[in-house]
């Protein structure tokens, strides 16, 4: 099988096109497409998911399956699948070989018996000691108190003490579940709560950078990275593929946080600008 990164650069130069073209296009950066046709994978901030999405992407452009570029990504990096071991047919099976039968012990039959034995002078010799003591006499016998099982709350309550005053109690809250698509793929939306600056990185190229405005939620989709960056991460709530995950991260905060089709993932922390930008953001 040839190499990936000469099957893509092969393809580009039969067109004729250079690396800038396939960036104007493509949107994808020069330096990755270079680090795609030398098989620099670990040049990708974001990693396998990344390199997924931009090999797609590029094979698309060049009129190449994208789903044999991915094999040949597979291929280079991780080898050869071990295929599966043959079953021996029956009639093939080795004979088992002769030996001699091993006639039962005639002590198993007393073992047996003995454990038997035990067990029921435990049990009677328990009963005895529960009659003794009067846990199972019918006059006189005091039924223990239940104790009556409180609710658990499930959010902020006020709960009253012997001294003046009210104790908060606030219940954690569950951590929500992650929506997988049935077409597979990442649907972003931030609903801004403020006036908040965000950067949305989809299969490693810039899909927005800007300010949002209270009330004007925005969407975009990702085949296999969807990172979402911003310096007031309180001013966010996500939303993805329709589940709502709650704020980005805390007040004032500079995060980045990234999603793949199975979950969310480990991205690389925000850029420098992203609190500059924020910080001289009205």
């Amino acid at each position: 099988m040839e190499n990936l990164g000469n099957w893509l650069r092969t393809a580009r130069e039969a067109r004729g096109i250079s690396l800038q073209d396939v960036e104007a296009v493509t949107r994808i950066r020069t330096r990755y497409l270079e680090a795609l046709e030398t098989g620099d994978y670990g040049a990708m901030p974001g990693g396998e998911p990344q390199v997924r999405g931009f090999l797609r992407r590029y094979a698309t452009f060049l009129g190449l399956p994208p789903e044999e570029a991915i094999a040949r990504y597979e291929h280079e990096a991780y080898g050869e699948r071990a295929e599966a071991v043959p079953a021996i047919p029956a009639d093939r099976q080795p004979a088992p070989s002769p030996g001699i039968a091993i006639a039962p012990s005639p002590w198993r039959g007393l073992q047996v018996i003995a454990v038997v034995g035990v067990v029921a002078l435990l049990i009677l010799g328990g009963g005895w000691l529960l009659v003794r003591s009067g846990l199972f006499a019918g006059q006189g016998a005091t039924p223990a108190p239940v104790a009556a099982t409180e609710a658990v709350p499930t959010s902020t309550e006020r709960v009253p003490t012997p001294d003046a005053g009210t104790e908060t109690i606030t219940s954690p809250q569950a951590t929500p579940t992650f929506p997988i698509a049935a077409s597979g793929g990442i649907t972003i939306t931030l609903e801004p709560l403020e006036h908040v600056w965000v950067r949305v990185t989809a299969d490693g190229f810039t899909a927005f950078e800007g300010m949002l405005s209270p009330g004007s939620p925005q969407s975009w989709v990702a085949e296999e990275l969807a990172v979402v960056e911003t310096g007031n991460g309180a001013g966010l709530i996500v939303v993805v593929n329709g589940q709502p995950q709650g704020p980005l991260c805390g007040r004032g905060e500079v995060c980045a946080r990234g999603w793949g089709p199975e979950g969310e993932l480990e991205v690389l922390p925000p850029s420098p600008s992203t609190a500059t930008t924020e910080g001289e953001s009205p």
